[in-house]
């Protein structure tokens, strides 16, 4: 049969079925014929058969198509000749799909590409794992700093370091740490940084390793250079003037001795003011050198949990009769229910008592005469035991170009300033691994200070 339409050859091999069918009646029962009944019958066999295997042909051209996506085989061609219209549609169907599979498969496997290079040439170590330990990608970047050829499992980085190995299984999605590491007789210091994502019912968690060591020695220099640029100025003011004067103060001595006449009365004052002045001086240097002290003798923080409300009532009870005597008013607003801090409550209470005392001066030397303290507690929203607290005044504000160093030790613009307090506030902050903010409004002339524990 060389029919091209395959609904024409369906019916025709129905058609042959049916007459058979009819033949079959008629020798059973009008005019019984046993051999043409047999032979009858073996016809209908054969065509129905045939049948079945042309239909199979074309379900199983289809069953082919679907399991070659299943295995992502794309390279079949279908060819509708012989098949008729219909059939040819849908063959040229498959092979556009195949088409369009292979290209967006051709797309995938370039950006693929794209990544992977990108990825590989990135300075910074790049290493992804499942909740088995089985790494599933790692750069460049991180075999060189691990001096591994290849990377199967997170053991491996274990019998390299086992400190980085603990802290790649600890860190969460989000979370960053710093660690100090040996590796080849070489140090690092390591900024390490995790995500987690799922991919195909996986979980997979996303590190990133970067060797900071050489920014920490370049932001630890400057310091450095900044630190002893202030001691500098602070002893040279103080060590200038008593040099001078001491000289002067010799000079005045040696003279009397050598003429072997007394010191005048005149001469004696010059010489006791000179020695008071000197004393005074010295005992500036001394103060200035305590305060140096304290910055660098804070201890580390006992922190513990305590109860919130309590612990401000006691601050706001320290704070208050303080501003007795002045116009300035002051406001709280703690949370409604019980809440906890983790925190060193001594410490802190340095912080909270400091900001609030620099409050009132900025009011007072602002001469304001509507001075406004505000305190405020917000726990809403965040984990257990973490609040922003907020210390808000209206003394006129800082300058833009001081902002960035009330922070810096010693600095300061008050005439009997040590320029000790923002630093040691921050540093006490910092042990506690908070973080302080600072806001500035210069139309409404408010200072804000953000904690956020």
């Amino acid at each position: 049969m060389s029919f091209k339409n395959f609904g024409i050859q369906v019916v025709l091999r129905l058609l042959l079925i049916t007459i058979g069918l009819f033949g079959l009646l008629y020798y059973s029962y009008i005019e019984l014929n046993y051999i043409r009944i047999f032979f009858i019958g073996v016809f209908i066999v054969i065509v129905v058969t045939e049948l079945f295997y042309y239909i199979n042909r074309t379900n199983k051209d289809t069953s082919n198509f679907l399991q070659a996506i299943i295995h992502n085989d794309f390279t079949i061609k279908y060819s509708s000749e012989n098949k008729g219209g219909s059939f040819r549609h849908l063959y040229q169907t498959f092979n556009k799909v195949n088409d369009k599979f292979i290209e967006v498969s051709q797309k995938e496997a370039t950006e693929y590409q794209y990544l992977n290079t990108l990825i590989h040439q990135l300075k910074v170590g790049i290493i992804s794992f499942d909740d088995k330990g089985r790494i599933g990608l790692a750069n460049e970047s991180i075999k060189d700093l691990l001096d591994k050829e290849e990377l199967i499992n997170l053991e491996s980085i274990k019998k390299v370091n086992s400190d980085l190995f603990d802290t790649l299984k600890k860190l969460e999605s989000g979370q960053s740490e710093v660690l100090k590491v040996t590796l080849r007789n070489k140090v690092y210091q390591l900024a390490i940084n995790a995500s987690i994502f799922k991919l195909r019912q996986r979980n997979y968690k996303l590190i990133s390793v970067q060797d900071i060591r050489g920014e920490l020695d370049e932001n630890e220099m400057g310091a450095w250079q900044k630190l002893i640029r202030v001691l500098t100025h602070e002893i040279m003011n103080s060590v200038a003037p008593i040099t001078s004067l001491s000289g002067t103060l010799n000079t005045m001595v040696t003279r009397s001795q050598n003429s072997g006449n007394p010191l005048s009365s005149s001469e004696l004052s010059s010489l006791h003011d000179g020695l008071d002045a000197i004393e005074n001086r010295s005992d500036g240097l001394m103060n200035f050198t305590q305060a140096y002290r304290s910055l660098t003798r804070i201890p580390l923080p006992n922190i513990k949990a305590t109860e919130g409300k309590l612990y401000f009532q006691r601050i706001i009870s320290l704070f208050t009769p303080t501003l007795t005597g002045t116009s300035i008013q002051f406001n709280e607003q703690l949370p409604d229910h019980e809440f906890e801090l983790n925190i060193d409550p001594d410490l802190m209470e340095q912080v909270f008592i400091n900001l609030l005392k620099n409050a009132k001066e900025a009011i007072l030397n602002n001469k304001s005469n509507e001075g406004q303290i505000d305190l405020f507690v917000d726990c809403s929203g965040r984990g257990e035991g973490e609040c922003t607290i907020t210390i808000k005044d209206n003394g006129g504000g800082i300058p833009e170009d001081i902002r960035e160093k009330i922070f810096i030790p010693f600095y300061t613009t008050k005439e009997q300033g040590s320029g000790v307090g923002l630093s040691l506030v921050r540093q006490i902050i910092q042990l506690h691994k908070a973080e302080i903010l600072l806001e500035v409004d210069d139309q409404e002339g408010t200072t804000e200070f953000r904690i956020m524990l």
